[in-house]
């Protein structure tokens, strides 16, 4: 029978791994293994998510522990990725840096002694960024039948592709610093990192190959909190092969429909992972390789002006309102951090 299940989509950047469920109908008896991951030329520590897909009536989907992980180049050589939380593994820097025009393949075995593999990935070259900018604008979406204006700024940036075919999956991410609340006696400063999520931005070059192609826009964020001091904005140019811009196309139109009977099922949406020890297993997700050209842009609190709601609840109006624990230590702010970042 058909079962509506939620279906783990994680996108991660080498600096934090959002996840948004992703509810989908299927046929399935059984739980299916959601992998994402990605292997980069980048210099960074490369992050796998596993997790079991589960009933609707059951909640979050289950993380997948204790599982062995490794990606494997054409030597042979094995590059171990350690379980640093419940469903996350990591690699090690120091061990393994992906090559471009390197191929790797990801194996995983869990608990139930059940082998997945993917592909091959080759790690083509990468187009370049030539620029980030932002302007501030005006949107409008609708509440109660009605349309509301919402301020912000909206993120741009211009890139050149290669001479051959490319595709590409655009990436960005967001670091803004504010103060810490009044109470907070251990820092002056935290600083708190946002990413794309499913904000999905994908570019293929049939029309413009071997060009500069101009104000892609890339983000919308609202006025408010994180524009209070200072924002740092990424956006990483990422080359992929054809199968992972299918993959993340269907990913996007799963995403965006209605949920009608005519909308594209998961079973559709065709993964380089299958498990080995069962052809028949179902899996779902996609083992990533790319190249990236990154840049930022520096948003000053001068482009944009916004309140600061965490200053702002951290002052009760009654004496005997509750305060929330960030207000004495900003680190507690969900994602937020009060090491300055490398980049800052």
């Amino acid at each position: 029978m058909l079962k509506k299940l939620f279906i783990t989509a994680i996108v991660f950047t080498c600096f934090s791994a959002c996840i948004d469920p992703l509810e989908v109908e299927i046929k399935n008896d059984g739980t299916s293994l959601v992998v994402y991951a990605e292997v980069t030329d980048q210099a960074e520590r490369y992050t796998v998510q596993l997790s079991r897909t589960s009933n609707y009536e059951s909640g979050l989907p289950e993380k997948e522990t204790n599982a062995f992980v490794e990606v494997i180049d054409l030597d042979g050589n094995e590059y171990q990725f350690v379980e640093e939380k419940p469903g996350t593994y990591r690699s090690c820097p120091a061990d393994f840096v992906g090559e471009v025009n390197g191929s790797y393949k990801l194996r995983i075995s869990t608990q139930d002694e059940k082998v997945y593999e993917s592909d091959f990935e080759k790690i083509i070259p990468t187009g370049k960024v030539e620029s980030v900018y932002f302007n501030k604008e005006e949107v409008f979406e609708l509440v109660d039948g009605r349309s509301r204006p919402i301020q912000g700024l909206k993120f741009y940036c211009d890139f050149s592709d290669t001479p051959d075919k490319d595709y590409y999956k655009l990436d960005w991410e967001g670091t803004f610093q504010f103060r810490s609340a009044p109470q907070d006696s251990l820092h002056e400063y935290c600083w708190i990192t946002e990413s794309s999520t499913m904000d999905i931005n994908l570019y293929e070059d049939s029309f413009t190959n071997n060009s500069t192609k101009e104000a892609f826009e890339l983000a919308f964020l609202e006025k408010g909190f994180r524009f209070v001091v200072d924002y740092s904005f990424q956006v990483q140019l990422k080359s992929i092969n054809a199968g992972a811009y299918n993959f993340w196309r269907l990913v996007e139109q799963q995403y965006n429909n209605d949920g009608s009977i005519f909308s594209a099922l998961p079973a559709q949406i065709g993964s380089n992972i299958k498990c080995v020890s069962n052809e028949d297993e179902n899996v779902l997700g996609y083992f990533m390789t790319s190249a990236v050209s990154s840049q930022r842009v520096r948003v000053s609190p001068y482009d944009i002006d916004s309140p600061n709601s965490v200053i702002s609840g951290c002052r009760p109006f009654r004496p005997n309102d509750p305060i929330q624990d960030y207000c004495y230590d900003c680190s507690l702010y969900p994602n937020s951090v009060a090491e300055q970042p490398d980049y800052w």
